[in-house]
């Protein structure tokens, strides 16, 4: 009796690591608004003056606000005009994210975690609907932030999480037709804050998740240059991007592969953004 128990738990958390594995692979190929770095549980997860690392993988897609910005118009250098440029939501601005990540408990219960990855973007037919496309070379990202419990009872945990990430774009836009591609360089600031409980079912098996809140503030550069009866016309446009708090929520499952090694695979909604997020963790 003890085994077939034992089988049937086993066989509840393959199908659950499948089950994330699946999810990951669905959004690889579908193209719904991601827009959200991993979270974990919102409560700490090791002892004071103990290390966790691991590495983390986002794909990510979203809306972009932008304010009212401002253009000039340059002939072979010599200013001809400028004035403010408007600018419609940017939608489905798709980013890749890797992460190699480290935390550390300086305190009871609180924990403190850096990001350093790699990122890259794209972007398609949102300027001048020419079937542009938009790829960005590799770039540098980096966040983190701090998790900490409040309550903790048994198998129930109570707490909270705030982190930061930024990141930069930067590379061509291009269309079949055109004669030179465009320049195009985005700077993004994000900031997610969550309280949430964390439930562990059995040793190998933790659920978690809550209400956050989620804002992007960020700036965008556009330039590209055309040949005008001789001279050499550029056009230079910037816009802020900003947006309004976004409320939302999440929930995730925590799987232990082994003594010192986790897996988390989560789901994450906002009033205009969904992500799914996983990472592999361990004690260092």
């Amino acid at each position: 009796m003890k085994r077939k128990v034992t089988t049937e738990k086993s066989e509840t958390l393959r199908r659950i690591f499948y089950c994330g594995l699946a999810l990951i692979a669905v959004s690889l190929v579908c193209s719904p608004a991601f827009a959200l770095d991993p979270m974990g549980p919102p409560a700490g997860e090791i002892l004071k003056g103990e290390y966790k690392g691991g590495i983390e993988f986002c794909i990510s897609s979203q809306d972009l606000e932008t304010t009212p910005g401002t253009y000039t118009q340059h002939a072979d250098g010599v200013l001809e005009a400028s004035g403010k440029a408007s600018l419609e939501t940017i939608e489905n601005f798709q980013t890749y994210r890797a992460y190699a990540t480290v935390a550390y408990s300086p305190i009871h219960s609180w924990e403190a975690f850096l990001r350093l990855g790699a990122t890259s973007a794209t972007l398609g037919d949102e300027f001048w609907s020419e079937g542009e496309e938009f790829d960005s070379r590799t770039e540098f990202a980096i966040g983190g932030g701090l998790r900490a419990t409040f309550f903790e009872e048994i198998a129930l945990k109570i707490g909270g999480l705030i982190q930061a990430n930024w990141s930069n774009f930067d590379g061509k836009v291009d269309a079949s037709h055109w004669a030179a591609p465009h320049l195009l360089e985005i700077d993004l600031f994000e900031v997610q804050a969550a309280l949430g409980a964390t439930y562990m079912f059995s040793d190998r098996l933790s659920i978690y998740g809550g209400p956050f809140a989620h804002v992007i503030y960020g700036d965008l550069d556009y330039e590209y240059s055309e040949e005008n009866v001789g001279d050499l016309i550029t056009w230079r446009f910037n816009w802020d991007i900003e947006d309004d708090i976004n409320y939302g929520g999440y929930f995730g499952a925590r799987i232990a592969l082994k003594r010192d090694c986790s897996f988390n695979i989560e789901y994450q909604q906002t009033s205009d953004a969904s992500a799914i997020a996983a990472s592999l963790l361990w004690r260092l």
